[in-house]
């Protein structure tokens, strides 16, 4: 458990995430994030959440709700380039894990399979990125 545990750690310290997943906010503004690889929460936010669980309704009463709903244009596109920051987050954590798979020298064909993409747009899409990392090592 130890070392599963420290896998684990080592993973995500490698690419931490830089903003609240939640209310994307910069990690310099939120302080600590609780998260897992490429997905943090700040305390603000998981506050919210234990007040939210705490009072919650019924799941039939509840009607989802859109975040945008409750900003007004300005915020709305104000948060636009956070959200396309969150997205490169991810693909550049996306690209690490298929690269350590590659160090593992699993196949481009089980890495297509298991991201539902085929073994050419696999080696199409990660390639270059994990030759990349290859010439850093």
């Amino acid at each position: 458990m130890e070392q599963g545990a420290k896998g684990v750690k080592e993973i995500a310290s490698a690419d931490q995430p830089f903003m609240c997943s939640f209310c994307l906010r910069p990690r310099e503004e939120t302080g600590a994030l609780v998260g897992a690889p490429a997905v943090g929460i700040c305390q603000k936010c998981t506050e919210a959440a234990v007040v939210l669980f705490q009072n919650s309704v019924p799941a039939s009463d509840t009607k989802p709700r859109a975040p945008w709903d409750a900003l007004n244009n300005e915020e709305l596109l104000g948060q636009l380039p956070k959200v396309a920051k969150a997205r490169d987050d991810v693909e550049n954590h996306l690209r690490t894990w298929v690269g350590a798979a590659r160090n593992r020298k699993i196949s481009w064909a089980s890495i297509g399979e298991s991201l539902g993409m085929s073994r050419q747009s696999a080696w199409e899409r990660f390639h270059q990125s994990v030759a990349a990392e290859d010439k850093s090592a």
